[in-house]
């Protein structure tokens, strides 16, 4: 089953309706992996849906986040929660030149959670690196990536 379905099924299953614009919302993360703020989805969204308000972006965006389907992503220095439709373990990346953020996929998953564990049950982590991207690296070099 996709993710897609699977969410529909988890909201109806707690009793949340299915709406066009919630389906809308689901629809935009699962094809805009950028990590979008309420607001840039609010932004893109209400020109097919003018009656659609930023509090039923941000209730579902909680509601999916609940159900463990997004993740809320806060970057110290940035006052805007992001959402993250990729659930797996990975890292961020928040360049400090463009503000995009990017994935980090590593290799394994850190041994240190099972060492920090000591009888706690571990759900999340919040692990971001900032810095700058290859391409924002580039333009600052004049074309030339000396960072290898």
């Amino acid at each position: 089953m996709n993710k897609k379905l699977e969410i529909i099924q988890l909201l109806k299953k707690n009793g949340v309706k299915t709406t066009p614009q919630r389906l809308a919302i689901i629809t935009f993360l699962e094809n805009n992996l950028i990590h979008p703020s309420a607001e840039q989805i609010y932004e893109t969204l209400k020109k097919d849906f003018p009656t659609m308000s930023l509090a039923t972006i941000y209730n579902t965006l909680d509601k999916l986040n609940e159900i463990k389907k997004v993740i809320k992503i806060n970057f110290s220095g940035d006052n805007k929660v992001h959402y993250d439709y990729n659930t797996h373990f990975h890292y961020h990346f928040l360049c400090n030149i463009c503000n995009n953020i990017y994935d980090i996929t590593p290799k394994e998953k850190p041994e240190m959670l099972g060492a920090i564990n000591d009888g706690h049950h571990i759900e999340e982590t919040h692990t971001y690196f900032k810095g700058i991207c290859k391409s924002c690296f580039t333009k600052r070099k004049g074309g030339k990536n000396e960072h290898k």
